[in-house]
């Protein structure tokens, strides 16, 4: 069958009806109060409708919500917050539902200075908290001062600002039952036989991350994960009765920034068995390991 000339075929999807503007603009805005808010402004950014009214009428808000410093939180029980890539200010939350509030999410590209949001604001339900995806450009404190029932707690991916960025991260929780770290993006590493290349990155996260001091006291700690995270100091001052353990620490050449002519950096096999070291001697204080041949080792040479 003969295809038809490529002009025609432009001519028919040019002509194409958009079904997808053609609902009102209450049904549209229902629509789109279901999708998630990083999906929501992009849909907004790159909306071509010709009757912008709905867009005109709810940009203010959007953008509003974009650039807002503060949350006033209802009363409910569980809230997660996820800023868009480019929200580098964290939120001030408060309220009459602070006391309620029993889980929450902190997940997004933030920059966190020394105003980190949870320290000027006292949450006295709160038991479970994930903080993960965002960069520190000063150390960050996590304590009962603020959150003294507050049980479960998780890091993910919480990098640095530079390589050279001196940042700690101190738990100091009474009542802390689980704690679970972990940096797969920021902190992989290679073989030294793979081609070297120039990462290039953003230059607000580290490609490699390692924080100056990672301090724990949690005398209820029973759970703890520690997966891909690197320190210069891990300091456990106390922990609980630990029912589960679990290390996972690379070596190998790191992939940070690699311009050509530089030299690679490596964490060597001694300095990972150091931090392993070090991180078991705090939870299991006066553990003498003789030999490290019944420890399962992925070593690149």
């Amino acid at each position: 069958m003969e295809k038809p000339p490529q002009h025609e075929t432009a001519t028919a999807a040019d002509n194409e009806e958009d079904h997808i503007s053609k609902p009102p603009d209450d049904i549209l805005v229902q629509i789109l109060s279901l999708c998630p808010y990083r999906i929501l402004m992009r849909t907004v950014s790159v909306s071509t409708r010709k009757d912008v009214a709905m867009e005109c009428r709810y940009a203010g808000d959007m953008i509003a919500l974009a650039n807002a410093t503060k949350l006033l939180l209802p009363a409910r029980v569980e809230l997660q917050v996820l800023p868009f890539w480019y929200a580098v200010r964290p939120l001030r939350i408060h309220g009459a539902g602070v006391s309620a509030l029993r889980s929450l999410t902190l997940l997004g590209d933030m920059v966190v200075r020394k105003d980190f949001p949870l320290a000027a604001t006292v949450f006295p339900s709160l038991e479970d908290l994930h903080i993960g995806e965002c960069t520190l450009a000063a150390s960050m404190s996590v304590t009962s001062d603020t959150m003294p029932h507050f049980k479960h707690l998780r890091f993910t991916d919480v990098s640095v600002m530079t390589d050279d960025t001196k940042a700690a991260i101190t738990v100091l929780a009474d009542d802390l039952r689980t704690l679970r770290m972990s940096c797969r993006w920021y902190n992989k590493t290679e073989s030294p036989s793979e081609p070297l290349l120039f990462l290039c990155h953003s230059g607000v996260t580290a490609v490699f991350t390692k924080y100056s001091l990672f301090l724990l006291r949690a005398p209820k700690l029973a759970v703890f994960e520690w997966r891909c995270c690197y320190a210069d100091e891990v300091r456990i001052e106390a922990v609980g009765c630990l029912s589960d353990i679990a290390i996972e620490v690379a070596a190998g050449r790191t992939r940070t920034l690699t311009p050509i002519g530089t030299e690679p950096k490596y964490v060597t096999i001694q300095q990972r068995d150091k931090l392993v070291t070090d991180i078991l001697q705090g939870l299991m204080p006066g553990l003498q390991p003789r030999t490290w041949k019944d420890v399962t080792r992925y070593v690149y040479t």
